[in-house]
């Protein structure tokens, strides 16, 4: 499957970094903040994941995972759950597509107040 990214052009979501690129700049980071948000040191771990020249560790799969909302298993095949619920999926694309973190704990909240009414 390919993407088109206005920012970068086409990104290849074939491949374990071509997903990782996806989810980096569907969140508006460029290498550099990932690398941070990741405690590396710098963009160019970043870039070798991305570009495929250097494989993804456990550790690193786990954190990116969390990081981004998605399954280990989206990361490495680029499989998505089949059970999740539409609006679900719709709702974490929202979640992830907001760009500071004062508006994602916003949202969480009001999603936690709705559960809590739902009761």
């Amino acid at each position: 499957m390919r993407k088109v990214n206005k920012n970068n052009g086409i990104i290849d979501t074939a491949t374990v970094g071509g997903r990782i690129k996806k989810l980096r700049t569907d969140a508006g980071l460029t290498q550099e903040q990932l690398a941070e948000k990741l405690h590396l040191e710098g963009k160019s771990a970043i870039s070798n994941y991305e570009n495929n020249s250097r494989g993804v560790s456990a550790e690193m799969l786990t954190q990116l995972s969390v990081l981004f909302h998605v399954s280990a298993d989206y990361i490495l095949n680029g499989d998505m759950p089949d059970n999740l619920d539409p609006i679900v999926n719709e709702a974490i694309e929202i979640l992830n597509n907001l760009k500071t973190d004062k508006a994602k704990q916003s949202a969480l909240a009001m999603l936690r107040q709705i559960q809590i009414l739902e009761g």
